[in-house]
């Protein structure tokens, strides 16, 4: 099965999302927008794993993001991978110590199953990019910020899901399979 740890997204904040996605739509040609059901933040990809090891994992991950204080996420920065000249991935996100404090304490802990490579980055992916031209990653670049400007994304993370990815030639589908409750705060 193939899976992966991530953040969901409030439903305020996808549909807010769904405003920014409709005005990128006429870039369409170029860019593969990311359903809006399918947007969330990842903290682990795991890939394909036995059903032996989904359940490890789960206990590990448990025990873990039940350690970890909630915290917020504020998607307040726009980027693309690969930069204007090459874009690949179009995101929102923010620099966010809480986030690479957790995706650091989750990959000491998971690394046995899946070795990650790449420096965490608090980002959602609004669209995978292929063949476009620098002008054009620039127009959308500032149809982003603008919406950044207007709209600050913040939310609070409270849990953290398991996922299940199934890869069709339509796009992938994920499915949450489990949850993972953070830290309760009481208050007094």
């Amino acid at each position: 099965m193939r899976i992966f740890l991530a953040i969901d997204l409030p439903l305020n904040i996808k549909n807010d999302i769904q405003g920014l996605e409709d005005k990128l739509k006429g870039y369409s040609r170029r860019m593969r927008l990311t359903p809006v059901k399918n947007l969330h933040i990842t903290v682990k990809f795991l890939g394909e794993q036995s059903d032996y090891t989904l359940n490890k994992i789960r206990d590990i991950a448990t025990d873990v993001f039940s350690s970890i204080k909630p915290f917020e996420i504020c998607l307040k920065k726009t980027g693309m991978f690969g930069g204007i000249r090459n874009p690949k991935i179009l995101w929102l996100g923010e620099e966010n110590s809480d986030f690479i404090d957790m995706v650091n304490r989750v990959n000491s802990e998971l690394n046995i199953f899946r070795q990650e490579k790449n420096k965490p980055v608090c980002h959602l992916t609004i669209g995978r990019i292929k063949g476009m031209n620098a002008n054009d990653a620039i127009d959308i670049l500032n149809i982003c910020r603008e919406f950044n400007r207007k709209k600050p994304l913040c939310f609070k993370v409270f849990n953290v899901y398991l996922y299940k990815s199934v890869l069709l030639r339509s796009g992938a589908i994920y499915e949450k399979i489990d949850t993972f409750k953070m830290k309760e705060i009481v208050d007094g």
